[in-house]
């Protein structure tokens, strides 16, 4: 097993919105924050791998953790050149938490799939005054060097709502880029769901291919999380990755070492599986892989 290089590590579970797309309800078992001890313990258990890029989000929203920049400051101070990725819903206020963890983190997501009507029925209990008071709010933010950016979610009926989201919030709020990701499905047992019609995809193609985020060709022997990543759940719990969120856990960083989790047979039979392009039932249906032909007739077709 290599050296970590990449770490998506949940420190809280809760949410305040109930997104279309998203199976928490299937997975999370009790609402938790991680506390800053056992924080500690985490980044202790990760101290020695060159950990290039993070992400401190997962299964709910970042900044309901009410020490939130506390978790930011801490993974920054144990791994100083590591680029740090967060991501928000922005349905929650612009406080000095919010204001103080952009001091720490390299790029912020601003995640926002869809305009008005759509953004509000897919990401469900989220309100567009809510999130426009949030843009206003931050306008008068000190950034510090953290990139904020769009991150928008497309799926087959909000297609056409991104050149009103490039045009009303990604410019008028000086949002550096608009990042577009072809939504996927997250649960072991299921398919992703497909319904883009040929003139959706070709409007995509015409107008934001540089915008698309992902690889294509791609299958599962160029899958990065079993060579060097690490997914970990707000109990500490290590599944393969972030895109199976309802699988079982493959070990525990509280309770073992990085090296004894990798080492394990759930885990080396999931890596061997990916390696000789011959997946076991985790990987079988892997929404990346199904999403590699669409990728590819997006950027090439």
């Amino acid at each position: 097993m290599k050296h970590i290089k990449y770490a998506y590590l949940a420190t809280t579970n809760y949410c305040n919105l109930d997104c279309s797309f998203c199976n928490r309800k299937e997975v999370i078992k009790s609402l938790k924050h991680m506390s800053l001890e056992t924080f500690a313990e985490v980044l202790k258990k990760l101290e020695g791998h060159p950990i290039e890029e993070a992400k401190l989000m997962g299964m709910g929203e970042p900044y309901l953790h009410p020490q939130f920049d506390e978790i930011c400051k801490m993974f920054k101070e144990a791994f100083p050149n590591a680029y740090l990725i967060v991501a928000t819903n922005c349905q929650h206020r612009v406080n000095k938490r919010f204001k103080e963890s952009l001091k720490y983190i390299d790029q912020l997501y601003f995640s926002i799939d869809g305009y008005k009507e759509s953004f509000e029925r897919d990401r469900g209990g989220a309100t567009w005054t809510k999130l426009i008071k949030f843009l206003d709010d931050f306008s008068a933010v000190d950034r510090y060097d953290c990139e904020v950016v769009c991150n928008y979610v497309v799926n087959p009926d909000n297609v056409y709502d991104i050149p009103l989201v490039n045009s009303e919030i990604v410019k008028v709020y000086g949002l550096k880029d608009l990042r577009l990701n072809i939504a996927q499905n997250w649960s072991e047992d299921e398919s992703m769901v497909g319904g883009y019609t040929e003139e959706q995809l070709d409007y995509l193609r015409r107008n934001y291919k540089e915008n698309i985020k992902g690889e294509a060709p791609w299958t599962w022997s160029d899958c990065f999380w079993v060579k060097e990543a690490v997914y970990m759940t707000v109990e500490g719990d290590i599944t393969v990755c972030c895109l199976n969120t309802s699988a079982e856990p493959v070990g525990n960083i509280l309770e073992q070492t990085i090296e004894e989790i990798h080492s394990s047979f759930a885990y080396d039979e999931i890596r061997q599986g990916c390696a000789n392009n011959e997946p076991n039932i985790h990987c079988a249906n892997c929404s990346y892989k199904e999403l590699s032909p669409l990728l590819e007739s997006l950027f090439w077709g």
